[in-house]
């Protein structure tokens, strides 16, 4: 990639940015429909976790790591939600219709025209609710953080979102291979919902599951287990990002040969 293609795709990148946020202040009754129910959405998330945890007999470290779970969860799916996942939910489509074919001729990464320009803004509004319970949990716990904790969650949090948004994608790119893949997608955002509880409520074998081939948990509790008690892990997120990315590259480069156009 050379560095006139990085300047290029770069102002492609603010110019959507400011496409989507201009689409949502123009409909603004829409905007505020979607921002309601991400936040709705979150808090059906959240009244799981609370029950599961209040009437259990779970002890207090649990509710804790709970509730904190769903808040880091909100942060990493409203970031997926804003710049990932709509465009990978119209990739089927859109190697079907030929959007795809105007996409290879964009002056930009291909990858990055079809799959990260349907932005949607609103979804932002999960990541500051998802920040609120943060902090709230952290007061009515009355935790202690330390700035390395803090950090530890965050670099985890996007490790962990670029770990699934690469896993989706792999998914996503089926569509190079077969008719339609849009059950992928809702499989996809279902076992996504796994990352909202605590690693200890699944068995030993889903956990690791969890947190390699499908890693839901690296987008919600994996951070949360960071942030309450920081390990050398932290040295690993670098390499899950690397290595997810690449995985993705392969699936993409493999998959374009195969595609010919819409109209073949």
């Amino acid at each position: 990639m050379t560095w006139r293609t990085v300047r290029v795709t770069v102002v492609v990148w603010i110019k959507l940015i400011r496409q989507a946020v201009l689409r949502d202040l123009q409909f603004r009754s829409q905007a505020w429909l979607h921002l309601l129910a991400s936040v709705a959405e979150l808090a059906i998330g959240l009244l799981p976790v609370l029950i599961l945890t209040s009437y259990t007999g779970s002890d207090p470290a649990i509710s804790r790591a709970s509730v904190l779970t769903v808040g880091v969860f909100a942060i990493t799916t409203g970031l997926m939600d804003c710049f990932v996942t709509p465009g990978l939910r119209r990739f089927d489509s859109a190697s079907r219709k030929g959007e795809l074919d105007l996409a290879i001729i964009r002056p930009v990464p291909t990858f990055f025209y079809a799959v990260l320009r349907w932005i949607q803004p609103t979804e932002l509004g999960r990541c500051l609710t998802g920040t609120m319970i943060l902090v709230v949990a952290g007061r009515a716990f009355d935790l202690d953080l330390r700035p390395t904790a803090v950090l530890a969650m965050i670099v985890w949090a996007f490790a962990g979102a670029v770990a699934y948004c690469t896993f989706w994608a792999d998914l996503t790119l089926l569509a190079f291979w077969v008719r339609s893949i849009e059950p992928v997608n809702e499989l996809a955002a279902a076992w996504r919902g796994s990352g909202q509880y605590p690693r200890q409520f699944f068995p030993r074998t889903v956990q690791v599951i969890l947190v390699s081939f499908a890693p839901a948990a690296l987008s919600g509790s994996y951070p949360t287990e960071q942030l309450l008690d920081p390990t050398a892990a932290l040295l690993l997120a670098p390499i899950v990002v690397i290595v997810s990315c690449s995985l993705t590259a392969l699936v993409w480069r493999h998959g374009l040969v195969r595609y010919n156009s819409a109209s073949s």
